[in-house]
């Protein structure tokens, strides 16, 4: 947003300097991007937050001047000198959506002269960025800028019957707007009609039928109040974003359409020759009335920390175009129609703070109070983050939308669609974090970053039928080498083991019972053999493992990527494992080592499962596995080492090798394994 300081002083007066009227309106909150010096005039560049629709035009941010340096306001004249029969005699305005058209002003001026702008107007109008046009569009548009109203001028000539009917698009009906592109219009449009059809989509352009030319004699202006989301919807659908989209999708005051109406017709009586018909039409079938405010002293005391002066409250409000009303606890203030913002009492205390000054108020502590109630789950949470730190994954924070066609490769059930996404690259919510971390991944890849690990707690939004689910998810992603190389020791890639390691970490403490890996059924976008779904309880709590090179290679991906996703419902449900407590062993473990023939079918789960519950045994581990010319067809070979331990008592050679006995016969017995050689 652009403010020249010159048309600012038009309506308060301010002797300070640009640089210090800058600092003085950023502290208040309306930050002050730059301070510019174009064609001898000063131009100030805010950037504005989307709750401050009133401060986009030179009205409102001298309101903000005027309450910051406590001078009075001067609004822009709007006395009109009116001729000729009744507006009301030549146009007639009906709104058939009350709920997306509040309010729908309309002028008439008769015998006008479209010429072009005077000089000092244009030159306003493209110091702040806005083209010069014609007269008629250039009023339109200075008024805009000055109060903040956007309006809108038809010609009366080309308008069907001078009848106007706000309604809904109907199917079937397309309206060519003022840059030449065809629009079809749905129920979901909001449309300003006349007898034939749509001229006009409602707060974002109007139509080519109905321009200002240079033929034009006669003109009908609209100033009208549009619910925000009606014209966010029309202006996202068609890409169609303009200066009146802008601030109608952020709230326009409605109180404010009648005096827009009167100030250009003011304006164009003066410079455009012609008549302005009496009386407007203005069409309002429900009157809008506001609530008032309820603002107690002690409360601004609390929220505040120091006692601010009744004489200042009152100022301060009072400038800022509220009217309070003091009595014996503290003030009623009546709402504002050009401050949709302000409704509670805090938000009020919020605008005596910001004019007030942060800075006069002492930072002090708050009095202690009770401790918060604690989040559901929140010690499983911690327990997970502190783990994740652990383990050496940096937390992320995920974008919670996908494009359509992601949802579909890497989501397992159907997507949430939505209506009006960001962009095509943001058509559905994610029903699966695994693009998102690919994504994340690649980012940091492409900034020279070779080894990342990441890790995002989150949710996925799933849909099946009419019912939907939010359920959370720990991902995990990585890619690089397993750890950093040093003298004593080489680097290798983070593999699917790894990975694995990390999510058996983070899903032991859980009391889920024992886990199940299984490389059947996991999703397509992981690369087969080298990804598995980890089951408690016949229930998937966890799938991994390495990401289709494929889909790496699409996204330039040169190296192994690998995605675990972990459902954290099921576990916060089983809880924490309660903590368990055993005497340390006081006498070493004994272990065999058996190099064995393993068929291929058998897995080593079958091997665990095999063996069972044998006495004193305390591990069975897989020290390596080996494929070669002279291990025979259909057969791994496999060296299984087996630890056995008593607490306080040595095992005895005959008692271990009695027992490795055991284990080989249950092995070869239950699963044809047997001893290699």
């Amino acid at each position: 947003m652009r403010i020249l300081l010159s048309w600012l002083r038009e309506f308060v007066e301010t002797d300070e300097s640009p640089r210090e009227l800058a600092r003085a309106l950023t502290m208040a909150g309306l930050a002050v991007d730059a301070v510019e010096e174009r064609e001898g005039e000063t131009v100030l560049v805010f950037d504005l937050t989307s709750n401050r629709p009133d401060a986009m035009n030179h009205v409102g941010v001298a309101r903000e001047v005027a309450a910051i340096y406590r001078r009075p306001l001067r609004l822009p004249r709007a006395d009109v000198r009116e001729s000729g029969p009744p507006a009301a005699d030549r146009v007639s305005i009906e709104i058939d959506d009350a709920l997306s058209c509040l309010r729908y002003v309309g002028r008439v001026f008769t015998d006008v002269q479209v010429r072009p702008a005077p000089g000092w107007m244009s030159r306003r109008l493209e110091l702040c960025g806005v083209r010069s046009i014609n007269l008629l569009a250039d009023l339109t548009n200075y008024v805009m800028l000055e109060m903040g109203q956007p309006s809108h001028a038809f010609d009366l000539d080309a308008l069907g019957a001078g009848r106007i009917v706000v309604r809904k698009g109907r199917p079937g009906e397309a309206l060519v707007t003022l840059d030449g592109t065809r629009r079809d219009l749905s129920a979901d449009h909001l449309a300003i009609c006349d007898d034939e059809g749509p001229v006009a989509l409602a707060g974002v352009m109007g139509g080519a039928s109905t321009q200002i030319t240079d033929d034009t004699r006669n003109v009908l202006l609209e100033a009208a109040w549009f619910r925000p989301s009606a014209v966010r919807n029309a202006s996202r659908h068609f890409r169609l974003f303009t200066e009146a989209s802008r601030r109608f999708e952020r709230g326009a005051d409605w109180n404010g359409a009648p005096r827009a109406a009167d100030r250009i017709a003011a304006l164009l009586a003066e410079l455009a020759g012609g008549a302005v018909l009496p009386g407007r039409v203005d069409c309002y079938p429900s009157e809008r009335s506001l609530p008032d405010i309820r603002l107690r002293r002690e409360r601004v005391r609390r929220h505040l920390g120091v006692s601010v002066d009744d004489a200042d409250v009152a100022a301060i409000l009072g400038h800022l175009g509220f009217r309070p009303v003091a009595d014996e606890g503290g003030w009623t203030v009546p709402a504002v129609s050009w401050r949709l913002d302000v409704k509670r009492e805090i938000d009020l205390i919020e605008e005596i703070a910001r004019i007030f000054g942060f800075e006069n108020i002492p930072a002090t502590l708050p009095p202690a109070g009770t401790a918060p109630d604690s989040s559901p789950h929140g010690e499983e949470d911690a327990r997970l983050r502190a783990a994740v730190r652990g383990l050496g994954y940096d937390e992320t924070i995920g974008f919670a939308f996908v494009s359509a066609a992601e949802a579909r490769r890497f989501g397992g059930s159907e997507a949430v669609a939505l209506r009006n996404p960001l962009s095509s690259h943001w058509g559905a919510m994610r029903n699966s974090a695994v693009p998102t971390m690919i994504r994340a991944l690649e980012r940091n890849l492409r900034r020279g970053q070779s080894r990342v690990r990441l890790a995002e707690f989150g949710r996925v939004y799933l849909r099946s039928g009419e019912s939907y689910e939010e359920p959370r998810v720990l991902t995990l992603g990585a890619t690089g080498s397993a750890r950093r190389p040093a003298w004593s020791e080489p680097s290798r890639p983070f593999d699917f083991y790894d990975l694995k390691g990390d999510v058996v970490a983070l899903v032991r403490p859980f009391a889920t019972g024992g886990l199940e890996f299984d490389a059947e059924g996991v999703p397509g976008h992981f690369r087969r053999g080298r990804a598995a779904t980890v089951r408690a309880g016949g229930e998937v709590i966890a799938t991994f493992g390495e990401i289709d090179p494929a889909i790496a290679k699409e996204r330039k991906i040169r190296q192994a990527v690998l995605v675990a996703e972990i459902r954290l419902d099921p576990l916060c449900r089983a809880g924490l494992r309660a903590p368990r407590h055993a005497a340390l062993p006081r006498v070493p473990a004994v272990s065999r080592d058996f190099s064995l023939l393993v068929p291929d079918g058998v897995e080593f789960r079958g091997i665990v499962e095999a063996v069972g519950e044998v006495p004193d045994l305390v591990e069975l581990e897989p020290v390596e596995i080996f494929r070669g010319a002279k291990v025979p067809d259909g057969f791994y070979s496999l060296l299984l080492r087996a630890s056995w331990q008593r607490l306080d008592e040595s095992l005895t050679d005959e008692a271990v090798n009695a027992a490795a006995a055991n284990v080989l016969a249950s092995l070869r017995s239950k699963l044809g394994v047997g001893l290699r050689g």
